[in-house]
């Protein structure tokens, strides 16, 4: 009688196991994922300011599908794509923010910017001359972050870093080191989080540098 018990017990231990997995694929884990992207829009209101915050709410909130997010983030997209072109023209001196590194995270429709794997403590650059209009910190986001404001109306962030090297009002060039790459905030492991935006509108920065340099970028098969 009392082993019938155990193995009942068994059985319904391992049935409950594989109930809590389940639940946590199909419902936890894709809660968690959107729960974090909103911690990250949250973010971008102190970041970038009120008015991108509700522009950005207003791209992932109002529309009733996910394709009709996409097509407002691509008409969004494109709209900004002629002085986007006009500005890789002018502009001479974009760099890459590391030195090496793989993409490993695309820009895509929650996610308005790219991260680069790169080791903890490689020395992040900032892609043009700048002013340092922002730094700050994250639990949930960003982590320790950086934005620098560059000429035509363009901004740039550089998140999840371990140490921050400049200050709020600092002058930059594309040659001194801004921050050290890490793993603060809601991350997995080291890696930059960069994202670049025209008059406070997200631009896919990989488009951005592969319209510069007139090649593919390096990402993760």
């Amino acid at each position: 009688m009392k082993q019938k018990i155990n193995q009942t017990k068994n059985r319904l231990n391992q049935k409950l196991n594989f109930f809590i997995v389940q639940t946590f694929k199909t419902v936890i884990k894709p809660f968690s994922r959107f729960f974090r992207k909103i911690f990250e829009l949250a973010n971008i209101q102190g970041a970038f300011g009120v008015f991108i915050f509700l522009s950005v709410i207003s791209l992932v909130v109002l529309p009733t599908s996910l394709s009709a997010i996409q097509t407002a983030i691509d008409t969004r997209y494109t709209k900004n794509q002629v002085a986007l072109d006009e500005i890789i023209k002018t502009e001479k001196t974009l760099r890459l923010p590391l030195a090496s590194y793989i993409i490993t995270q695309k820009f895509h429709i929650l996610h308005p910017g790219i991260d680069f794997a790169a080791p903890k403590g490689a020395p992040i650059y900032p892609v043009m001359d700048g002013k340092i209009i922002s730094v700050g910190y994250s639990r949930f986001g960003y982590g320790n972050h950086v934005v620098v404001q560059h000429k035509n109306g363009l901004t740039s962030l550089y998140a999840h870093l371990s140490k921050i090297e400049v200050k709020p009002g600092e002058t930059v060039t594309k040659q001194a080191i801004i921050g050290l790459v890490g793993s603060t905030g809601w991350s997995t492991g080291p890696h930059l989080h960069f994202e670049i935006r025209q008059e406070g509108i997200a631009l896919n920065p990989k488009g951005f540098f592969e319209a510069y340099y007139g090649e593919r970028l390096a990402s993760k098969k």
